[in-house]
């Protein structure tokens, strides 16, 4: 230990970046982590129920995030495509 709390350190501390992306990309790992037991032993979750009720609600907010986005982006499409048309009748 260098006197640092743990806590001021994140789960990532120690662990090659290249291989931890490479690991993302492919969907391996030398092997598989217990990340409910890890969230108990930690005091994220008060059990693995907690945990997955936990982890429901991060991604249900994160896709939500993402659909707006997606949704707004659509909407900026179709409002350059109508001002396209209009400058194209106005030239015509």
């Amino acid at each position: 230990m260098d006197g640092t709390d743990s806590s001021d350190r994140g789960w990532f501390e120690g662990i090659d970046r290249d291989a931890a992306a490479a690991a993302i990309r492919s969907g391996s790992a030398e092997e598989p982590a217990d990340w409910p037991a890890r969230a108990v032993e930690a005091g994220f979750a008060a059990d693995e129920a907690d945990y997955y009720d936990a982890l429901h609600e991060t991604t249900a907010a994160r896709v939500a995030v993402a659909v707006a986005e997606a949704e707004r982006a659509g909407d900026r499409q179709l409002v350059h495509a109508v001002r396209a048309m209009d400058d194209i009748v106005r030239i015509l």
